[in-house]
């Protein structure tokens, strides 16, 4: 059992946010976000992964942030108290994930943190663009699960023709201020509805969080990895059924853009879906082995 507290932090856009702390009183953290319309706490590797970094010494955050849940009520913090917002992952506008890993990473200072390293699931975009506008000197690596391209599963699911057409229109009803705008659920990675601004952040073929278009070995969008200079550990499951066009090509495609970081180190876990289910200590030991490499 993965022995910690619940913790709690407010945004620099007053959103007030809940996590679990496992601290070691290291100087060293892994801080995990979690992935689209997800949470903090539900995927068992989390609690196997933070149960081992604790042997060795290495405090763990895992942490909610706006996107949490398909629709969720947070708390926001005004000059006039305290008030209801609703965002979650049908509304959350990708841009604003930088309030929030900032808000934990400064979390993690005020424990007397001063290295972390940033590890995300699924929607690993986040993280990517934070560190890459940020340039954060706290961050010393990252950790990318099943590093996911969900505008390639619309290219996919749509066809060419109407990927381009859907992304023409998403981003014409944000620029007129409709984000909140429920879409059909045939155009959602998940079974629910989305809003437009929440499908204009990382479903759209130039939206700021399609960092990883696997389906697009040219796009420009690659630029961020390939400026990314922290070492990088990508993991994949081998039986992922989101990663197309095909786990082999996305694992390819992360090797040959990762230009710029100073160690990459890439696995692929045979068998493994994209949550890991059943294959959580194989995910674990990976993991452990390549945070006690020097840095």
């Amino acid at each position: 059992m993965l022995k910690g507290s619940l913790v709690r932090t407010v945004t620099s856009d007053g959103l007030e946010l809940v996590g679990f702390w496992a601290d070691q009183k290291s100087d060293i953290a892994v801080f995990h976000s979690h992935g689209t319309a997800g949470d903090f706490y539900t995927h068992k590797f989390i609690e196997i992964e933070g149960g081992q970094l604790a042997t060795e010494k290495v405090s763990f955050l895992t942490a909610n942030n706006r996107g949490h849940d398909v629709y969720a009520d947070i708390r926001k913090h005004t000059d006039k108290g305290v008030e209801w917002v609703q965002i979650g992952g049908g509304f959350e506008r990708f841009e604003d994930c930088v309030f929030d890993i900032e808000a934990w990473l400064d979390f993690l200072t005020k424990q007397g943190v001063k290295k972390v390293i940033l590890q995300s699931h699924s929607l690993t975009s986040k993280i990517l663009y934070y560190q890459h506008y940020k340039h954060d000197k706290r961050v010393i690596g990252q950790i990318l699960l099943s590093s996911q391209n969900d505008a390639g599963l619309m290219f996919y699911a749509l066809g060419k023709k109407k990927y381009e057409k859907t992304n023409y229109e998403i981003n014409k009803m944000v620029k007129k201020e409709k984000g909140n705008t429920l879409l059909p659920k045939e155009l959602s990675p998940v079974s629910y509805e989305t809003s437009a601004l929440m499908y204009a952040g990382y479903l759209t073929e130039e939206g700021p969080g399609t960092l990883t278009p696997y389906h697009n070995p040219n796009s420009s969008q690659w630029e961020i990895l390939e400026q990314t200079k922290e070492p990088l550990l990508a993991i994949y499951g081998g039986a992922d059924a989101y990663m197309k066009p095909s786990v082999k090509i996305a694992a390819d495609q992360i090797k040959k853009h990762a230009k710029s970081t100073k160690r990459l180190t890439l696995k692929i876990i045979k068998g493994a879906s994209h949550s890991y289910v059943g294959y959580e200590r194989q995910l674990t030991s990976i993991i452990i082995h390549w945070v006690k490499a020097p840095f």
